[in-house]
């Protein structure tokens, strides 16, 4: 009787301690994740038109800005990094120093900036608690 209290005790604890495996809060979906467009082309400060296409961006100062990314779901707050920028011709570092990202994917470079002319294919870490997912040259820069 002895021994059939313990078995059963002890596959009670076997049984529990299998349940109680700690599981990942919430859910990080990227497989269609896209742009749309997913090319944003920008000036550099040197070729702005001042009293043609460009007048009313130069007075008030408007950024360059791309659309948000298409496509990402998660349990909030899904926090949008950049993960690398590349470029054969351009100098990335330069990229770094003026490109943000906010929240929902969408980039902004200032209207003035020193990035040198070139083509610049970015990378973008997505995480929220739990999940770490990477969408890799997702978009493209162009700076004439």
């Amino acid at each position: 009787m002895r021994n059939l209290i313990i078995l059963i005790g002890f596959v009670l604890f076997a049984w529990l301690e299998d349940g109680c495996q700690d599981i990942t809060v919430g859910y990080l979906l990227t497989e269609g994740a896209s742009y749309s467009p997913d090319t944003l082309v920008i000036k550099t400060s040197n070729s702005l038109d001042e009293i043609g296409e460009d007048y009313a961006r130069i007075k008030w100062g408007q950024p360059w800005v791309s659309t948000p990314i298409e496509g990402v779901e998660g349990t909030s707050q899904v926090i949008v990094s950049i993960k690398n920028i590349t470029s054969i011709q351009g100098d990335p570092g330069k990229l770094w120093e003026v490109l943000s990202v906010r929240g929902n994917g969408t980039f902004e470079v200032p209207l003035h900036h020193d990035v040198p002319v070139g083509r610049y294919v970015i990378s973008l870490n997505f995480k929220n608690e739990g999940y770490s997912k990477d969408i890799n040259d997702c978009f493209t820069i162009i700076v004439k």
